[in-house]
């Protein structure tokens, strides 16, 4: 009896009003019309492609659910059925919050993800915020994809990572600030205006906020370069700086080659590829070649020379890659990589070195931290 009694009072609920269907109304106004007495939900089917939702009948169009002027390929979610046609559109009042349009292309606070882009996130206010996860947890992941893109919380270079050719790289490796650049009028060669890893521009030879970073030949900014950074008595099994291992920022010692694989892998710093540049984007490390022809544009070629050249040359010293580490000869003697090995096979590369009697072109051990001045491509 019960259930009888329902059924009656759900059919007295229902007046149909012209083929119109309504559920707390007497006076539907669309095909099917649901109000709710105390004003809870609200909700409208204006044909087969569109429905109103809201806590009102004043706030209906607020909960527009439908497709754009009834076509039925496109599928809105938002204030009113004027939104802009397209697949699907979340919207606040006029406010854009995702879109995806006919063409698969999505975008975030706009209506209108540029048609390049798979993902195009527009913002004034916030960032794009990727995976955060620590460094096991990064390594944990199974198969990575290539170009898998997370963010490392505890790794000795924190940030971005991508996962390019079975390991992960880091994008700041290579983030070496903001550098001004000078021209040599003889050579007509593009240089940066100091070492990388200075705060400024050399006031004198033995000006020490000129002296940068000291970097162990093919390495890249992976902060072992840093004068401050730990050591390591373990040669590194990759050339990548940013491949996983103990070595990653560190300096490593007791070695004359700080990387465990022979030959020496030559493309590291020269090339097409020079896969560990530490040089800004459009510049390089340059060649033995491009030093000498440097220096016989020098008044003189000593430290006097160095410093009196368009390139403020500072004497930055060198670190002992062969025993300790030790920081040696800031303001006596300027030593700087070149991109040339010493040959096929070797474990030395070519370098600039400076001092107050002579400047030359000399070979040395490639776990030697020495100074890098950038030259543009």
């Amino acid at each position: 009896m019960s259930k009888m009694m329902i059924f009656i009072v759900f059919l007295l609920a229902i007046q149909i009003h012209a083929q119109n269907v309504g559920i707390g109304t007497s006076t539907p106004t669309v095909t099917l019309e649901v109000n709710s007495p105390s004003n809870i939900f609200t909700s409208k089917f204006n044909g087969p492609n569109q429905m109103f939702i809201g806590l009102t009948e004043n706030d209906i169009l607020r909960g527009y659910v439908g497709s754009y002027s009834g076509s039925p390929e496109d599928f809105d979610i938002g204030t009113s059925n004027n939104n802009i046609s397209g697949k699907l559109h979340l919207t606040t009042l006029a406010q854009p919050r995702m879109t995806i349009n006919n063409a698969g292309n999505v975008g975030v606070g706009t209506t209108f993800p540029h048609t390049s882009a798979l993902l195009d996130v527009s913002s004034t206010t916030k960032g794009f915020l990727p995976p955060r996860m620590s460094r096991s947890q990064r390594d944990a992941i199974v198969s990575s994809a290539e170009g898998l893109i997370i963010s490392c919380t505890d790794c000795p270079v924190e940030g971005l990572y991508q996962y390019i050719n079975g390991s992960w790289q880091s994008f700041v490796l290579n983030s070496t600030g903001n550098y001004g650049t000078v021209v040599n009028p003889v050579t007509g060669k593009v240089w940066l205006d100091r070492n990388l890893g200075a705060t400024q521009v050399a006031t004198s030879s033995t000006d020490a906020a000129s002296y940068g970073d000291l970097f162990q030949w093919g390495r890249g900014a992976d902060g072992h370069q840093l004068r401050t950074s730990l050591t390591i008595n373990s040669r590194a099994l990759n050339w990548y700086s940013g491949s996983f291992g103990a070595w990653l920022g560190r300096f490593i010692l007791t070695y004359s080659n700080w990387l465990d694989i022979t030959p020496l892998e030559t493309h590291m710093w020269s090339g097409t590829a020079a896969e560990n540049n530490p040089c800004p984007c459009g510049f390089r490390i340059p060649t033995n070649a491009e030093w000498y022809q440097e220096i016989n544009t020098w008044a003189t070629k000593n430290a006097a020379g160095a410093f009196a050249s368009v390139l403020r040359l500072p004497l930055a010293g060198r670190r002992d890659g062969l025993t300790n580490g030790v920081i040696e000869d800031t303001g006596v003697r300027g030593n700087y990589w070149s991109s040339t090995v010493n040959g096929s096979g070797t474990i030395a590369s070519r370098y600039l070195t400076i001092h107050s009697s002579n400047a030359l072109t000399d070979i040395n051990y490639i776990s030697y931290g020495f100074s890098i001045r950038c030259i543009k491509d």
